[in-house]
C-alpha cells in the first residue's frame, strides 16, 4: 500500500532514528562515510529533513544488520518519499506541503482558529477575498494557484473521510471576509459542514473571556494510525511537532477549549443568526 511522499519521509526519518538506538551519531556517520550532520537530517522528519540517497541508505541499514527484506522496505519507503505529491506542481512552500501531506492522510483534524475559517472549510469566495486582502500585490494567477491548492485540500479530505474537529472564535464569525454577500455564503457553508457526520464544530464566543488557547495562536493536531502531529504557524511559516509533551499540551489546551465553546446545535443556533443577518445588509 503506497503513502503520500511526506509521510513516507516522516516514517524513514523516524524508523532510521529507531534503529540507530543508543549509538551516538559520530560512531554512525564514520561508519558510513558521510559527515554527522547528515545522519541527523536522514533522521529529521518534515521540512528540515534530508532523504538519504539509495547506495547511503543501503550502507546504513548493512551497518545496522538488517536483513535483505527489511533493507528492501527501507528502499520502498525511500522511493515513496521521493515521489511528488499532487500540490507539489503549484509551487507552494516547503513547509505548506509537508502540511498538506500530513493532513491529507489524516484520519483524524482536531484545529483551533482564532481568527480565519479552517482552510477544509472555506468557500472559495471567501478564500479569494483572504488571499487578496492579505496579499494586495500578488498577482491574479497567483491567487488563482492558492485557490486551488486549498480547493484540492478539501477534495482530499472529502476523499479521505478524516475525522475534523475544528474550534473557531466568535471574531472568525464576526469578521466579515469579502463583504455581506461572501461571508453568508460561508457561514451557510459551515452550517451545512456542521451536519456532516465526520464533522463537529464549534464557537468559542467573546463570552468565554481569558481562555486557555487566548496566547498561543491557532493550532492542529494531525491523527495518522499510530503517528500524531502537532503543527503551529509562526510568522506565516509551519512549524511541526511530533514529540510526546508537545503534542500533550495541547491536547489538554484543545479539550479545554471543548469546555468553554458552544455546543455544536448552540454553534449552529449562533451561525443561523449571523447569516440572517448578513443577508439583511
Amino acid at each position: 500500500m503506497t503513502m503520500s511522499p511526506t509521510v513516507a519521509q516522516w516514517q524513514l526519518a523516524t524508523e532510521m532514528r529507531n534503529l540507530r538506538g543508543d549509538r551516538k551519531l559520530a560512531d554512525v556517520a564514520r561508519a558510513v562515510k558521510v559527515n554527522v550532520s547528515t545522519v541527523s537530517r536522514w533522521e529529521t522528519p518534515g521540512v528540515e529533513g534530508v532523504i538519504p540517497g539509495p547506495g547511503s541508505l543501503e550502507r546504513l541499514l548493512e551497518y545496522y544488520e538488517l536483513g535483505p527484506e527489511a533493507i528492501q522496505r527501507f528502499l520502498n519507503m525511500r522511493k515513496e518519499a521521493r515521489s511528488s505529491g499532487w500540490w507539489q506542481s503549484s509551487g507552494v512552500a516547503e513547509d505548506y506541503g509537508t502540511y498538506i501531506g500530513l493532513e491529507g492522510a489524516a484520519n483524524r483534524i482536531r484545529t483551533y482558529e482564532p481568527v480565519l475559517v479552517p482552510g477544509l472549510l472555506q468557500t472559495e469566495g471567501y478564500v479569494r477575498a483572504l488571499f487578496k486582502g492579505t496579499m494586495p500585490s500578488a498577482l491574479p494567477e497567483t491567487v488563482d494557484a492558492g485557490v486551488t491548492v486549498r480547493l484540492g485540500r478539501q477534495e482530499a479530505w472529502a476523499a479521505s473521510g478524516a475525522r475534523l474537529w475544528a474550534i473557531v472564535s466568535e471574531a472568525t464569525i464576526r469578521t466579515t471576509v469579502g463583504g455581506p454577500k461572501v461571508m453568508a455564503e460561508q457561514v451557510r457553508h459551515l452550517i451545512r459542514a456542521a451536519e456532516r457526520p465526520n464533522v463537529t464544530l464549534q464557537v468559542l464566543p467573546f463570552e468565554a473571556g481569558a481562555h486557555v488557547a487566548l496566547e498561543i495562536g491557532n493550532f492542529t493536531l494531525l491523527t495518522l494510525n499510530e503517528l500524531m502531529v502537532l503543527v503551529t504557524v509562526t510568522d506565516n511559516t509551519s512549524l511541526f511537532w511530533d514529540d510526546p509533551g508537545s503534542v500533550g499540551r495541547h491536547e489538554d489546551v484543545f479539550e479545554r477549549l471543548l469546555a468553554d465553546a458552544w455546543r455544536p446545535t448552540q454553534t449552529v443556533d449562533f451561525l443561523e443568526g449571523v447569516a440572517r443577518a448578513l443577508e439583511k445588509e
